[in-house]
């Protein structure tokens, strides 16, 4: 058995998968906030399968930076090191990745049912692609290659956010006076549909509530849900210029998973598609690149998995 885990700034979702096999066993899901580090996590899911043996092998995906042996979880002040990792609980080998590093390489393992197209089928080549993925935090990562496997991951979630119009200056000094990030990731994210709210009714509501609204046709969290989705298509067309991704876009994370009922629906499609084309001068450019949906609900587990099966070759 093999140990695939990740760790997100609001869920952790972990399962045991057997060697050379794509089928999770006992996955479970635990809320992050619950627990003080990672260790205790882990911890929990072993005492909860009390199992008689502790797998070698453990990959994590982790919700920030992994620099050589220790990664730092941006969204819940935790530190994660491998060396620990091992000592606590006597793995053999032990693999760190980036959440988005992990989720990149879903692709090698998808399948063409899990993948909803939105704009443009045909790829002009396999590589390289993008993947962004709003959930707790924000995440971009570009695949470069997938012989040999190279993935960049990134942190531009964390990049200022660019206001365009009065509104979004405002928003900004919104984020400002709540002693905020002044980030995309405060702009587009399930925290960040919190903060519309906020800003635009002056009302405190949790990003599902908005959500649950919006699927009752609330005005209100339509509005919110609206601003979203021509956000992220200002975000996508930003990755697509630093990184012309002729093999294709991959939009994904847990905001998505919630809202992606949405995306099936012409109204809100066009509304991304407006985001995304904002830039005329470049809008031929644009054009030339496929905007999709991931609809596999945990696809940072089977990116890890990929990565493992393409390191075990």
């Amino acid at each position: 058995m093999i140990l695939i885990a990740d760790i997100g700034g609001t869920n952790s979702r972990l399962a045991l998968v057997r060697k050379k096999s794509k089928n999770f066993i006992n996955l479970k899901i635990y809320k992050s906030k619950n627990f003080r580090n990672i260790y205790e996590v882990v911890g929990s899911y072993f005492s909860d399968l009390d199992l008689k043996k502790i797998p070698n092998v453990a990959v994590f995906a982790l919700a920030g930076p992994v620099i050589k042996d220790r990664a730092y979880l941006t969204n819940l002040n935790w530190e994660v090191s491998k060396y620990k990792l091992k000592k606590f609980f006597g793995f053999k080998e032990v693999i760190l990745l980036n959440d988005l590093q992990a989720l990149s390489a879903s692709i090698l393992l998808l399948k063409k049912s899990e993948i909803l197209n939105i704009k443009g089928k045909k790829t002009l080549k396999k590589e390289p692609k993008a993947f962004i993925a709003p959930g707790t935090g924000l995440g971009e990562a570009i695949l470069v290659k997938e012989k040999p496997l190279t993935i960049l991951p990134t942190e531009g979630g964390h990049i200022f956010f660019s206001p365009l119009n009065e509104e979004e200056f405002k928003y900004l000094k919104f984020l400002e006076n709540k002693e905020e990030e002044l980030s995309w990731e405060k702009a587009l994210s399930g925290k960040a549909i919190s903060y519309w709210y906020e800003y635009y009714f002056n009302e405190v509501l949790p990003p599902e509530k908005v959500t649950e609204l919006a699927r009752k046709k609330d005005p209100k969290a339509l509005k919110v849900i609206k601003k979203f989705f021509e956000l992220l298509g200002r975000k996508i067309s930003q990755l697509a210029l630093y990184s012309l991704p002729e093999g294709g876009i991959y939009i994904t994370g847990g905001v998505i998973q919630a809202l992606k009922e949405f995306l099936e629906e012409q109204e809100f499609k066009e509304v991304l598609l407006r985001g995304y084309f904002k830039n005329e001068k470049l809008k031929g450019l644009l054009d030339k690149f496929s905007l999709n949906v991931i609809l596999h609900p945990n696809p940072s587990l089977l990116g890890a998995l990929a990565i493992l099966h393409n390191q075990q070759k």
